[in-house]
């Protein structure tokens, strides 16, 4: 992975000696994130207790939640449209699930709870890209792929859920941190002048349950992405 990171580097080097122009753009990105893989789960359960740490057993969630983040992008334009790029910004990825029990030391036990918890991760992400630019009357449209890398720093779960006989139970509690999420993403963006618009998909292959042990522990990271950029020059 480090090494090719540092063969699209080079080729963004190898570009800006060659090419015919640079551009530099801001971009404020949103899309619906959610989980992929066997033990990434539409529903979950609340575990209560007394010391006040409640938590979601999997909150790990295929329910795509609304995201959003902002970068910066530097692009190299060759001669032949060839388009060599680098990405970097911040983005908060929320995932949801619904909750539809309860666990714990209740005087009246309920038989059942409906609410759901949030699941919020924040990256600061690295997307180095190769790709081409096509050119219509007044439009600029271009096409994009490569690596993305996302490094975690915030990790956190936040819950509510009313039982059948009227408890409400909360979770608020930080998660071990994802470490870095390696991804695959596309990216189609549409220039008119300064201003575009942009969608793609990032397809992540690290396991957030990599290190536990047993069942199919299989959690992906999956990310439909949409947004507005500005070219400032």
């Amino acid at each position: 992975m480090r090494k090719l990171g540092l063969i699209l580097l080079l080729f963004i080097f190898i570009s800006t000696a060659y090419g015919q122009s640079s551009e530099l753009s801001v971009h404020l990105n949103s899309g619906l994130f959610s989980f992929g893989g066997q033990s990434a789960t539409k529903n979950s359960i609340i575990i209560a207790n007394d010391a006040g740490s409640n938590y979601t057993i999997n909150p790990y969630g295929t329910k795509k939640t609304f995201s959003y983040g902002f970068s910066a992008q530097l692009q190299r334009i060759t001669n032949y449209k060839l388009i060599f790029g680098l990405q970097a910004g911040y983005e908060l990825l929320r995932s949801r699930v619904n909750i539809n029990d309860v666990s714990g030391e209740f005087l009246d036990p309920p038989s059942s709870a409906s609410g759901q918890t949030t699941f919020k991760n924040g990256f600061i992400t690295l997307y180095p890209n190769i790709g081409r630019r096509f050119i219509f009357n007044d439009l600029n449209i271009d096409l994009t792929m490569g690596p993305e890398l996302g490094f975690n720093i915030l990790s956190r779960e936040q819950g509510e859920a009313t039982t059948n006989n009227n408890i409400v139970v909360k979770t608020d509690r930080e998660r071990n941190h994802a470490n870095t999420d390696f991804r695959l993403r596309s990216s189609l963006t549409v220039y008119y002048k300064n201003w575009g618009i942009s969608t793609g998909y990032s397809y992540g292959f690290r396991n957030y349950s990599g290190d536990l042990v047993g069942g199919n522990r299989e959690r992906f990271s999956r990310f439909i992405r949409f947004g507005i950029t500005y070219r400032i020059k």
